[in-house]
C-alpha cells in the first residue's frame, strides 16, 4: 500500500499521508509528496494535507538523521523543496494535524494558510535543540516568523513539546476539533478558500510570503 494517496474532487486536491507508523518524512516520501503538490496545482485545486489518525508526522526519518551522510542530506534538501512549495503553492493550503505533529511536520504547520487540529493526548513541536541538532537557519526563519513571539524561546530554543492547546496558543494551530469532526472541518474549510477569488487569493498569499521567501531564498542558494 502506498503511504500516500492524492484524491481530486471539485477544486480541492486531499493528499494523506498514512505509511501505518510514524509518517516519516524519508526521502520517498518528500518526494511523493512534492509530485503530488505539482499534480494539485497542475489542476488549480486548493491543497489539504492530513496524517493518518493519531500521527500528522514525525519528522524527518530520524535514523537518517542519526547517520548523517550523503543519503541525510538528499532528504534535507527534498524537505527544503517542500518548503518552498508550500509558500510557492498557488493556492489555499490546509492541514489537518490528526495526532502528533513534529520537528518538520511542525514546520510544515506554521506554512500553512489554516491549520485544524485533533485534540487529544497529542504532542506538537520542534524538538531539534532536544535531539543535539543546532537548528538550521532556514528553520529558525519560518520559527520566528510564524510562531507566537512569547512562544518562541520555549519552542526553538527549549524544545518544549506542546499539547493541542498550547499549539493553538503558540501559532501552530488555529483550531481544535474532537478527532472524529476534524477531516470533515477541514474538507470545509479547503472548500471554503477554494471558493475565493483565486487570483486575489494566490497574489495576496505571494505577498503576505514574500519577506520569509527572500530570506529562505538566500539561505537556501
Amino acid at each position: 500500500m502506498s503511504s500516500l494517496t492524492l484524491t481530486i474532487t471539485d477544486g480541492v486536491a486531499e493528499i494523506g499521508l498514512d505509511d501505518g507508523k510514524a509518517n516519516a518524512l524519508s526521502q520517498s516520501m518528500l518526494d511523493a509528496l512534492l509530485a503530488a503538490m505539482a499534480q494539485a496545482a497542475e489542476a488549480d485545486c486548493a491543497l489539504l494535507i492530513y496524517g493518518r489518525p493519531g500521527c500528522f508526522s514525525g519528522g524527518y526519518d530520524r535514523k537518517l538523521i542519526d547517520s548523517g551522510g550523503p543519503a541525510c542530506n538528499a532528504m534535507r534538501a527534498a524537505g527544503d523543496r517542500l518548503t518552498l512549495a508550500l509558500l510557492d503553492y498557488p493556492g489555499p493550503v490546509v492541514m489537518a494535524s490528526t495526532g502528533h505533529a513534529m520537528a518538520k511536520a511542525a514546520f510544515m504547520l506554521l506554512l500553512a494558510d489554516y491549520r485544524l487540529g485533533a485534540a487529544g493526548a497529542f504532542r506538537i513541536g520542534l524538538n531539534e535543540v532536544a535531539i543535539g541538532m543546532t537548528m538550521p537557519d532556514a528553520a529558525m526563519l519560518q520559527a520566528r516568523a510564524r510562531l507566537a513571539p512569547q512562544w518562541l524561546n520555549r519552542c526553538a530554543l527549549q524544545a518544549e513539546s506542546l499539547n493541542p492547546a498550547q499549539a493553538l496558543e503558540a501559532g501552530f494551530l488555529d483550531e481544535l476539533l474532537p478527532p472524529e469532526q476534524l477531516l470533515d472541518q477541514a474538507r470545509a474549510k479547503a472548500r471554503q478558500l477554494a471558493a475565493l477569488d483565486r487570483k486575489a487569493y494566490r497574489e495576496t498569499r505571494a505577498l503576505l510570503h514574500a519577506a520569509l521567501r527572500k530570506d529562505l531564498a538566500w539561505v537556501f542558494g
